[in-house]
């Protein structure tokens, strides 16, 4: 089970647009069934709260684009940090110099190997779809008199758990960093 998991995870950091669209649409495959078909849920919300709502998608996804944007920074400056320090080692070596201080840290083992592709990987898709959801969800607001209720309520369904599935989708890479540097403790 736990190797079916693991899997799983890998086709989802691997190709996590098409794994949103994919979810985002049975999500409102399932509220549209539920609301138009079947009748279960009556919508029963106003225009004005869900132009407050897309607001809010709004605020909330161009501010976790920039958080993303500045750990990809990070993650990309410690990896330099880390390439500058082996070098030194290596140079230090072929010169003859031991120095005890030079032992690998298991983090700096993390970013020199080839999973440090797949965490910068998630963080740069991380960060375009945030910025793409920004972009649309502040289109479909200009136009907000154009469109039915139940559009802009669809618009924030799909606001919502294109952000939820993108912080889960960090989450998900953190804890395996995490998970490794425990293991190396």
């Amino acid at each position: 089970m736990k190797r079916f998991l693991l899997k799983i995870s890998d086709y989802y950091i691997k190709r996590p647009l098409l794994w949103d669209i994919l979810i985002c649409t049975l999500i409102i495959c399932t509220v549209h069934y539920s609301i138009e078909i079947k009748k279960i849920i009556q919508l029963n919300v106003d225009a004005e709260s869900l132009k407050s709502n897309l607001s809010d998608i709004i605020a909330t996804s161009i501010s976790l684009a920039g958080f993303v944007l500045a750990s990809l920074t990070i993650i990309v400056t410690f990896k330099e940090n880390i390439t500058q320090k082996q070098n030194s080692i290596a140079q230090n070596q072929t010169d003859g110099i031991t120095n005890p201080n030079t032992n690998i840290t298991g983090i700096e083992l993390l970013f020199t190997s080839v999973h440090y592709g797949r965490i910068v990987g998630v963080f740069s898709w991380a960060a375009f779809i945030l910025l793409s959801l920004f972009v649309i969800i502040s289109m479909t607001k200009m136009f907000t008199k154009c469109l039915s209720i139940n559009e802009l309520f669809y618009a924030s369904i799909i606001g919502i758990t294109i952000i939820a599935l993108t912080i889960f989708r960090s989450l998900l890479v953190l804890y395996a960093i995490i998970k490794l540097q425990l293991k190396r403790a």
